[in-house]
């Protein structure tokens, strides 16, 4: 998560000082969920941290997100996701003409982090996730958005799965746009 925090400062940094102008920059948190057959209660906990970087001429959002997804406060079954950096490119798109609102949807890789069973030790990988949300705003700069998602990654070793997702979920939070 540091690396990620790191990454979203320097990103902002490089916005600012830059020359180009014309970007919209979000950042969005939430909290949520994914829905996983084998967690006990069907389903694990969730968050997000986001920065989407639009360019104001194209309907295109690149977005850097760090989340997690996990029964407490650290993963400890192979079905739980300590950490995910997720790199999306996104379409967005106004939603209502008479509110700042937009819809988006789009895929993204990430690079997934979850326990070894029986081990202290954690699994690396790579994983495939696509969002679908809408934004929209609340007052100031400050808005509300919801997010479901679908994320798919696998891997085996030595003829064992230590990585098995197909799981879809959902996340709500908050926004605050830069350029509202």
């Amino acid at each position: 998560m540091k690396k990620l925090f790191c990454v979203i400062i320097l990103m902002l940094i490089l916005t600012v000082i830059s020359r180009v102008h014309a970007v919209d920059i979000t950042i969005r948190t939430s909290q949520g969920g994914l829905y996983d057959k084998r967690a006990s209660e069907n389903a694990l906990g969730g968050g997000q941290l986001a920065l989407d970087v639009k360019l104001n001429k194209l309907p295109i959002v690149l977005s850097l997100a760090g989340e997690y997804y996990k029964k407490g406060p650290e993963a400890i079954e192979p079905y739980e996701i300590q950490g995910m950096t997720v790199i999306y490119v996104l379409y967005s798109a106004p939603l209502l003409k008479n509110w700042k609102s937009n819809y988006y949807f789009g895929p993204g890789i990430a690079f997934i982090e979850v326990p070894k069973e029986n081990s202290n030790s954690m699994e690396k990988g790579i994983a495939f996730d696509t969002a679908a949300g809408i934004n929209i705003k609340a007052f100031w700069k400050i808005g509300v958005y919801v997010e479901g998602k679908y994320i798919y990654s696998s891997k085996t070793v030595n003829n064992e799965k230590v990585i098995d997702f197909s799981d879809v979920g959902l996340l709500i939070g908050f926004l605050l746009n830069f350029c509202w």
